[in-house]
């Protein structure tokens, strides 16, 4: 699944290509995978875009939205006569002929451009929705990890009310939005602290730890272009290089890169969850 990192590093890359161009028409193959008036964004000029959590926003220039939420598998690829660029799930369709048999949605964008929303398991989506409809779709989300917002004072405050796993507790959106397993299985090593303590438990120092753990993995996330975690992650225009500074994830029998305990891999929220039991207490 895409995480705060590669829906940033997705959003950055589509900005600096869609943005001046306007939308001439959409072709939607799967309905469940579009919400929303095709006459509202038809002819609109796509004046930025932005991201909230994990929740693309092209900004409209009739003060109307489409909102896309990768989901599971979801891509957004751009092709134009001389470019390939895009992200999300990592699957043969980056490379492949376009459409293909995941394509969605098809916006074609004036100058011979072409944005394909492809989605495997059709869990993703995309919404028109209005300016004043945003905080609709926003207002069960918690600050982005890495607002200058979410402070230590912000964080414990909203710990000691949670009994939960840590880990648990700082991959809930409500809370705060950004880690994902990846990076929360990383975070929570950096800081030295047990997915499996009870959020309330943690000292306001252990949290401050944390926080700074958090955002340090979350901006080199962001710098090496999220992680690909598959054959894919060599493709030019797509791939991210944060499995290269892997901390914990995915890393379980090998040795922890700090005190060469063995890395241990348990469930927890039905998620797999990575940690060093001599390094995290």
């Amino acid at each position: 699944m895409p995480e705060l990192p590669e829906v940033e590093t997705i959003t950055r890359r589509l900005r600096d290509l869609v943005v001046g161009k306007s939308i001439t028409d959409i072709t939607v193959l799967r309905e469940k995978s579009w919400q929303g008036d095709i006459a509202k964004v038809t002819g609109q000029t796509i004046t930025d875009v932005s991201r909230k959590a994990k929740i693309i926003r092209f900004h409209l220039s009739n003060k109307m939205n489409l909102l896309v939420h990768l989901k599971m598998t979801g891509q957004l690829i751009y092709v134009d006569k001389h470019t390939r660029v895009g992200g999300g799930h990592p699957t043969a369709d980056w490379v492949n002929e376009l459409p293909a048999k995941h394509t969605r949605v098809i916006l074609s964008l004036s100058d011979n451009a072409t944005l394909y929303f492809n989605d495997m398991r059709v869990f993703g989506w995309i919404r028109v929705v209005t300016d004043e409809q945003l905080s609709i779709h926003y207002k069960d989300l918690g600050p982005d990890v890495i607002d200058d917002v979410v402070t230590a004072e912000f964080l414990f405050k909203k710990l000691l009310k949670k009994s939960q796993a840590i880990k648990i507790v700082i991959m809930d959106n409500t809370v705060m939005c950004g880690l994902g397993n990846i990076y929360a299985c990383d975070a929570l090593h950096l800081a030295k602290i047990h997915p499996l303590r009870k959020a309330n438990s943690l000292s306001f120092k252990e949290t401050s730890r944390l926080l700074d753990a958090s955002k340090t993995v979350l901006n080199l996330g962001i710098e090496l272009g999220g992680a690909t975690m598959d054959s894919y992650r060599h493709v030019d225009g797509f791939s991210g290089r944060y499995q290269e500074k892997v901390r914990v994830y995915g890393k379980d029998g090998e040795p922890c890169q700090v005190c060469g305990a063995v890395i241990k891999k348990i469930k927890l929220g039905g998620r797999g969850t990575f940690y060093c039991e001599e390094c995290q207490r």
